[in-house]
């Protein structure tokens, strides 16, 4: 900062220039959106940003893309603004954030003098965490060690996973060949974790090509063996996980925030909330929000609410302008006025505005289309299904679909919740809540649960990306199943697949004594049931340093005496359990249940139930939100066999 302070004038600023937060470069995006008549709803402003953000991060200007080799889709969009983005922000005198590293590097790569003054006023370079470095960070630091070469990184590879962030791995292993004679001094003794946690995190990151080998060990002692246990779903998993924590506390004194539950995604979280609240034992979700407490669950709960109960004013001005349909706040202000003075509802506000006019004519026809919407819901509500009321709201409300446009790592995130919502409706039917009212309320109660201070100490439960730094005495990673861990969006890509590697032995590490594992067996999924495999990562992993364990249904292995391979597989299923499964083959491919298909509109499904034969073939699949349940002809449908 105080060298761009200094210095930013050879670019072209002034030195009182201001910083753009993230809500600043949003605004600033619109507007160069809206003089390139650029549609905000093909092209999300958060999803285009994040994309110029890539650039910089990778250290390229507007003159070093090429958008002609580039193709058609958001990417190439953002690359066409970049360059009317970087210009608006000069005209400003400001900078965003990854501004902040780029200029500084233009700075020194562009100034020679300058270059020369920092490098021999910068007599030596330290860099801690070099495994998270992106290529402007590392260009920024050999454009300051050019002379010197008095450079000391720290680091370990086996620990980037921060690639969804810009980290580039090769920064790290390709050092020795930017710095010819560069001395490597391995830090390979583990101060924190017993021999057999080390052993268990060692095989399973060993197994990367893309690292520096190294091998860790310890002066502690053997300690336990890993815990691996094979749940029947997730609800076993997350009571096996609350019996153990409890265990631990009164017979051997673990406190509860000694331990920690890992999970790869957020999404996870939802069941072992509810089991935590079920035992009676207090959780904080660390840098995230409980399930119920998720932005993407409070909206879709409000939609709900408004239907069940349409004087519900403060979930109707929660939604009304979500997704963004148009409905101001000078509009909605004058609806109030008029609802105060006339001792009406909101709802019954917003139905007088036709013939009271009180907003624009614009704004009256957004209010009168969102009031059809909460009627066509209310009409579905009338049919008692909570779960095809979900489904409708995501769809008909348009909020899947702006999460969907949005594609961000965030919104993918917040899409994986919502999907989880349909889980835990399903289960609420399953336990005798067959009401939308009583869901609601079971999720108000817990919501006022989540509330509560508790003075005992809490158990933190966190993504695997947040653990990174922290250790635990007791650690529990939870969910090792291919399509979780790995993840689903990693299977098909060699450095992602890798770096899942990674994000498992970083939470194995996070424990000093003990360490559990689980995955299921089974896991509901949009409401409906999978199978799922073990992880493969769980493959890697020495016989002598795991004991397994199972819950009481068949697993089809024995658990004693037995390689862990025998009974897993590494071929990872997603097909539901059907006792009348069956095939039929046509012209397109043969379908079943449990067929994964792609929709040209509703993206990729799984089909549940099939009818009728090969010429006239019904099928019923369930998309992923927003879309949910849909019955198509196989003929008519042009749906593509994944």
């Amino acid at each position: 900062m105080r060298i761009l302070r200094k210095h930013i004038s050879e670019l072209g600023f002034s030195n009182d220039f201001a910083i753009y937060d993230t809500q600043d470069q949003l605004t600033l995006i619109k507007q160069c959106m809206k003089v390139t008549e650029t549609s905000s709803d093909a092209f999300p402003p958060k999803t285009l940003l994040n994309h110029i953000g890539g650039f910089k991060n990778n250290f390229l200007m507007p003159k070093d893309l090429k958008p002609d080799e580039m193709p058609y889709g958001h990417q190439l969009k953002a690359a066409n603004l970049y360059p009317i983005y970087q210009a608006a922000l000069k005209k400003n005198n400001a900078l965003d954030f990854d501004d902040l590293l780029v200029l500084a590097g233009m700075l020194f790569q562009e100034v020679p003098s300058l270059r020369a003054y920092y490098n021999e006023k910068f007599q030596h370079i330290l860099v801690d965490e070099f495994q998270d470095t992106n290529a402007v960070q590392y260009k920024l630091v050999r454009l300051l060690s050019e002379s010197q070469k008095n450079i000391c990184v720290v680091g370990d590879d086996d620990q980037s996973i921060y690639r969804w962030r810009g980290a580039n791995i090769e920064n790290i292993l390709k050092f020795e060949n930017d710095y010819p004679g560069t001395t490597v001094i391995k830090l390979e003794e583990n101060y924190r974790s017993t021999q057999n946690i080390l052993k268990a995190a060692g095989s399973v990151v060993k197994e990367n090509r893309n690292r520096k080998d190294k091998t860790l060990w310890t002066q502690n002692e053997a300690g336990s063996r890993v815990l691996c246990y094979r749940a029947k779903d997730e609800i076993d998993e997350s009571e096996f996980v609350c019996q153990k924590i409890q265990l631990l506390n009164s017979d051997e004194g673990f406190s509860l925030n000694d331990m920690a539950v890992l999970y790869r995604t957020n999404a996870q979280s939802r069941v072992l909330e509810d089991v935590l609240r079920r035992y009676g034992l207090p959780y904080q979700v660390i840098g995230g929000l409980r399930f119920y407490e998720r932005k993407e669950i409070k909206d879709v709960l409000a939609y709900m609410r408004v239907v069940l109960n349409p004087r519900d004013s403060v979930s109707l001005k929660r939604i009304i302008n979500v997704p963004v349909r148009g409905i101001g706040k000078t509009s909605l202000e004058k609806v109030e006025r008029y609802c105060r003075d006339k001792g009406v509802t909101l709802l019954e506000g917003l139905r007088d505005n036709a013939q009271a006019r009180l907003t624009t004519s614009a704004a009256g026809k957004k209010i009168f289309q969102f009031l059809q919407m909460i009627d066509e819901l209310g009409a579905t509500f009338q049919q008692g299904n909570p779960l095809e009321l979900l489904t409708e709201v995501i769809d008909r409300s348009g909020y899947g679909e702006m999460l969907k446009k949005e594609n961000t790592r965030e919104s993918k995130g917040r899409i994986e919740n919502l999907n989880e919502l349909f889980s835990a409706v399903e289960q609420s039917i399953e336990n005798g809540e067959d009401s939308l009212q009583e869901f609601l309320d079971s999720a108000s109660l817990v919501a006022d649960l989540d509330s509560l201070d508790d003075k005992r100490g809490v158990l933190p439960l966190m993504t695997l990306h947040t653990c990174k730094g922290l250790e635990f005495s007791s650690v529990f990673v939870v969910g090792m199943e291919n399509g979780l861990l790995p993840h689903a969006s990693s299977m098909s890509e060699p450095e992602e697949y890798e770096e899942e590697r990674r994000l498992c032995y970083v939470g194995f590490t996070r424990a000093r004594k003990k360490l559990f594992v689980t995955h299921a067996r089974q896991r509901r999924i949009y409401g409906n049931i999978f199978n799922y495999q073990p992880s493969d990562f769980l493959l890697s992993i020495p016989q002598e340093v795991m004991t397994r364990e199972a819950s009481g249904f068949n697993t089809g292995i024995e658990l004693n005496g037995k390689k862990l391979s025998e009974g897993f597989s590494k071929t990872p299923s997603y097909k539901k359990q059907s006792d009348d499964a069956y095939s039929i083959e046509t012209k397109d491919g043969t379908y079943s249940i449990g067929t994964k298909v792609l929709h040209a509109k509703f993206g990729s499904g799984i089909v549940l139930n099939l009818s009728g034969n090969e010429e006239n073939l019904g099928l019923e699949v369930f998309f992923k939100a927003p879309h949910g349940k849909k019955k198509l002809s196989a003929s008519h449908a042009k749906l593509i066999i994944l």
